[in-house]
């Protein structure tokens, strides 16, 4: 028997409690629901990884060339500091590699008596030096070069480290949107 004063209260709930249990509709996703939106998840997903990878590899670039910049104002500090000349050199090729020597020549290829610091690069990494300049810095912390290196990503962009007379580093866009650097 129905409660008379819960079915005046509440109509909708006397007609839900009227209906066959089979009749009542089921509150959630069924299965088809939630395979297409897992379908539509799926195809958005595919849709963003090449923008993200590109991001990555954007990344990736920005941080290479922000590291050589870092060493070399580091070396330059280091030159001061030991009052001898020290030399930035870049090796060209897949994964961005450079060293900081105590002669011309001493590259980073492989490991020499003549290097302070030496970078490998990463070939997995995709970035590369398509252009490096050995840079040499003087014990007065300045420099007789004024581009150190073009480091290039896998889609093409570019980045260039520059050494101003001072001694100082700047990074700028050499093709590609300058998004993070300026135009060079």
């Amino acid at each position: 028997m129905k409660h008379p004063v819960l079915a005046t209260m509440n109509p909708a709930l006397h007609a839900l409690q009227a209906l066959h249990p089979a009749q009542r509709r089921q509150r959630g996703l069924t299965m088809i629901e939630m395979a297409i939106a897992l379908a539509v998840l799926a195809i958005l997903g595919a849709l963003a990884i090449p923008s993200f990878s590109n991001r990555l590899a954007r990344e990736r670039l920005a941080a290479n060339a922000e590291s050589l910049a870092a060493d070399v104002s580091e070396a330059r500090f280091d030159a001061a500091r030991r009052g001898q000349a020290l030399y930035v050199l870049a090796g060209t090729g897949p994964g961005a590699c450079w060293a900081i020597g105590t002669q011309p020549g001493c590259g980073c290829e492989q490991v020499q008596a003549c290097q302070v610091r030496r970078v490998p690069g990463n070939p997995k990494s995709g970035i590369r030096i398509v252009e490096a300049h050995d840079v040499r810095l003087e014990p007065a912390g300045t420099a007789a070069v004024t581009s150190a290196a073009v480091l290039e990503s896998p889609s093409g962009e570019r980045l260039r480290v520059d050494v101003i007379a001072l001694g100082r580093t700047r990074i700028c866009t050499a093709h590609g949107p300058a998004v993070k650097y300026p135009a060079c």
